[in-house]
């Protein structure tokens, strides 16, 4: 007998792998990079620790807000805290807080205008009383100016750092020299490295020029995350117009020490003086995180400004002024906690440069991954294909602690990155295949001899079956694989039987036992039916619910569910896309309409896009203010449930007066078509586009008013739904485009409203169809039927109204909502 070729040797598997982590290594491979951050994150947690440094934050915290007020807050309280943390003998003042524009005090313009109006009237000064007019409105003016106080307050204390902020992108052309301003210039130097050695800015945000004359310095706020979102390295330079600025941490050590940005050498690290630190080639630092927030001493602002903290807290020390407070801070996702204030991020690059408290990549440590690579490669390759999987189970166990305990202890105590997750791979992964195939190759002997015997069990179990034996022949059956489609249906067929005997609980084991093999007929609503009926005897009406009929509200509960904020009081109605609710925003003791939104027909891995869709064009929906648009005040995901919340109409939709015998008189008709078209002439121009105008989705409301419902939504579940093979309702108001596939525009929304328009005045729709691929093949291809067909007596200008709506062609169809507004005025006025 001619033996097998093996064409996947044990060596050559090893091999194959050990070239395909080598590889992912050098080239830095998105995926195996991002689980190799999730191993980083863990040694960062173990690194914590609490150390001593100078760095104090004044914290405008929720306190601060609640008693101070809501924010922004004059910049008074600014000058006062910098004047203050002078006084205190505080050696450097970084303030976190970037004022770009002016303060816009309107009250402050019209003291300058009467003051202007004093200074007209002759001899004002000489005027007793007009001269203490003058003088008071100056002294008000003064008191006003918040500007002038903190720019004031700002050069007074001389250690007051300020942000800026740069545009990340490709740089801009042109002369440093001619087209920076020259506090720009003050606080940067000139780049002496190749651009590509720097993070490249486009445009820079700075603070206004009255603030920056009398700073000390100013230095970037921008914090560059990693793919996965967490925030591990500070771009110490940015190049911005031929030169380089520090970030805000780094200015504000250097101003610390005593050292300008001319003191800057950059060479394999960055040195400042004695401080030498160590950069990637982006001259971006990884951040060693002390601990989670609250790890440096935070004072409220509140507190300090009514003195409640001892002066010499702050003297010489650094003080950085930032926002912790809710919806004001901004937060980051960092390797020791997903909520983290960028003002204790700051704090942390201070703390590891003044103490020298790095994480680095040393330039050992990429020969040394590829060295463990190889060895373990080796090991995968010519010693496991020699061994017992005992032996080299125990032998791989040892490697990779060994290894795993190096890169731990030399990230923990040296602070020196080296990965863990390549070799752990390979090693692991690598014996695991070779496990496997050995063990199939083996499996593979025995299914020869196991055959014979599932075909004896498989004939036994009928033989029982066939007798009555029910159980007997449950326990042959459960002795044949399970995965096999022809053993599944016998299976099935034993649990049918003892259903028909009343035996429900067996009925239901037997159902699972084929479950665990994967999903087969209808087993799964069975079951459920059969667990009801094993307690009860009967089946009840709410056996076989399935997702489609899910719902928040929970009969016999005595607490309000929630979606998001809003409680729900009461199910108002259910649709093709989800089901509507009343709820109540007890914020402000609003009644709105909540519609929750269904993905549960969605492909798991459409869902994340699918939601992003949803929630942009729920954002974009919410732009629109329109009197015939409906409000959308909110959209949220609570717990996987997606949601709308809108205004709460009073009302029905058109599908109850769209019938032959519900018709209305033919002006209330060409008004509701008209407050529709209005409506959709302005979202198109404000580029929101419906994709599903019909009957059901335009209300009247008891006012009289039109209101057009689910913009928006629309858009996202036909998208999905397209992807998924379904057809979301009917396709009785699709337009020739939607039903093509083709790129919709507004104009498609006029096609459909001439649907509409058609069905109120006839009480029939334009296209009909036997079936839905029938209907949508006349709605691309036939003309529409005639109104005079079912309405004899129509007006010319609706008929010319409705054909110029529902051409085929876009391009001859009306191109704006704002021209089919004009003709049907224009047809009203003939009507008289």
């Amino acid at each position: 007998m001619k033996r097998k070729v093996n064409l996947f040797p044990d060596w050559l598997i090893g091999i194959l792998l050990t070239l395909i982590i080598l590889g992912g290594l050098l080239i830095g491979w998105a995926p195996l990079q991002t689980l190799e951050y999730k191993t980083y994150d863990l040694r960062a947690k173990l690194r914590q620790q609490k150390a001593s440094s100078p760095v104090v934050i004044v914290a405008i915290d929720d306190m601060s807000i609640a008693n101070i007020g809501r924010w922004p807050w004059p910049r008074g309280y600014i000058a006062a805290m910098i004047d203050q943390l002078a006084g205190y003998g505080a050696k450097v003042i970084g303030v976190n807080i970037l004022y770009t524009e002016p303060d816009l005090n309107s009250g402050l313009a019209e003291l300058r205008a009467v003051r202007g109006e004093v200074e007209k009237l002759p001899n004002y000064q000489r005027n007793a009383q007009l001269a203490n007019i003058y003088n008071a409105l100056v002294q008000a003016e003064q008191r006003l100016d918040n500007d002038a106080m903190l720019s004031a307050s700002i050069a007074a204390a001389k250690n007051v750092i300020l942000p800026l902020y740069f545009d990340i992108g490709e740089q801009q052309t042109g002369n440093p020299d001619n087209n920076l301003p020259e506090y720009l210039k003050a606080n940067s130097a000139a780049a002496l490295l190749p651009s590509d050695m720097y993070i490249q800015a486009r445009k820079a945000t700075p603070p206004i020029p009255e603030f920056v004359s009398g700073a000390l310095a100013l230095g970037h706020l921008n914090l560059l995350a990693d793919a996965d979102g967490a925030l591990r390295r500070d771009p110490l330079f940015i190049q911005y117009m031929g030169r380089v600025y520090p970030s805000f941490a780094l200015h504000i050590v250097m101003k610390y020490l005593n050292y300008s940005v001319s003191d800057v050498r950059i060479t394999d690290r960055i040195n400042i003086g004695k401080v030498s630190i160590p950069q990637d080639r982006k001259q971006m630092m990884l951040i060693s995180y002390n601990g989670k927030f609250g790890t440096f001493p935070y004072y409220s602002f509140f507190d300090v400004i009514n003195s409640k903290v001892p002066p010499e807290t702050f003297k010489d020390k650094i003080v950085l002024i930032g926002h912790t407070a809710t919806g004001i801070a901004t937060l980051e996702v960092t390797p020791v906690e997903t909520n983290f204030p960028t003002i204790e991020v700051e704090a942390n690059i201070i703390e590891n440069i003044l103490n020298r408290n790095f994480i680095s990549r040393p330039e050992w440590a990429l020969y040394a991954e590829i060295g463990i690579i190889v060895l373990f490669g080796g090991f995968l390759s010519f010693f496991i294909p020699r061994f017992k999987a005992g032996i080299s189970a125990v032998i791989a166990a040892v490697l990779l602690l060994i290894w795993n305990g190096v890169a731990i202890y030399f990230f923990v105590v040296n602070g020196y990155w080296l990965v863990m997750l390549h070799p752990t791979l390979l090693l692991g992964l690598g014996y695991t295949i070779i496990m496997s195939k050995r063990y199939m190759v083996t499996e593979k002997k025995k299914e020869l001899v196991e055959t014979d015997s599932i075909e004896t069990n498989k004939m036994l179990g009928l033989s029982f079956q066939g007798q009555g034996m029910l159980d007997l022949a449950f326990e042959k059956f459960r002795k044949c694989p399970a995965d096999d489609e022809a053993v599944k249906e016998l299976m099935y067929n034993l649990a049918l039987d003892f259903e028909r005997k009343r035996m429900f609980n067996k009925a239901a084991a037997v159902y699972e036992h084929i479950l665990k093999a994967g999903n087969f007929k209808d087993i799964k609503e069975r079951i459920k039916k059969l667990k009801v009926a094993g307690e009860t005897m009967i089946f009840g009406g709410g056996v076989g619910a399935t997702k489609k009929d899910a719902t928040v509200l929970m009969e016999g509960s005595t607490t309000t569910p929630t979606l998001g904020r809003y409680e729900v009081q009461k199910e108002l109605g259910r649709g093709a896309m989800g089901i509507v609710y009343l709820g109540k925003d007890p914020k402000i003791n609003r009644m709105v309409a909540i519609k929750t939104i269904r993905f549960d027909e969605i492909e798991q891995s459409q869902l994340a896009e699918t939601k992003k869709r949803f929630f942009r064009e729920a954002e974009a929906a919410g732009t629109l203010s329109h009197p015939n648009i409906v409000t959308i005040y909110d959209a949220g995901e609570d717990y996987d449930v997606a949601y709308v919340a809108m205004e709460l109409l009073e009302g029905k939709d058109l599908s109850d007066i769209s019938s032959k015998e519900n018709k209305l008189p033919l002006k209330e008709v060409l008004r509701m078509i008209s407050s529709v078209a209005d409506g959709l002439d302005y979202a198109h121009s404000k580029g929101v586009v419906h994709r599903d105008i019909k009957p059901a989705n335009i209300m009247l409301i008891k006012s009289g008013e039109i209101k057009i419902t689910d913009f928006g939504i629309a858009r996202v579940m036909a998208t999905s739904s397209t992807q998924t093979g379904l057809v979301l309702g009917t396709p009785s108001y699709m337009s020739p485009e939607q039903v093509l596939g083709k790129k919709v525009d507004g104009r498609s929304d006029l096609f459909s409203l001439g649907v509409v328009f058609f069905e109120l005045l006839t009480g029939e729709k334009p296209f009909k169809g036997d079936s839905i691929a029938t209907l949508m093949f006349n709605i691309a291809n036939t003309p529409p039927l005639t109104l005079e067909e079912f309405y004899p007596d129509v007006p010319g200008c609706c008929v010319s109204i409705v054909g110029k709506m529902l051409a085929k062609d876009a391009e001859t169809r009306y191109q704006r909502g704002r021209e089919v507004v004009d003709d049907i005025n224009l047809c009203m006025k003939e009507l008289g």
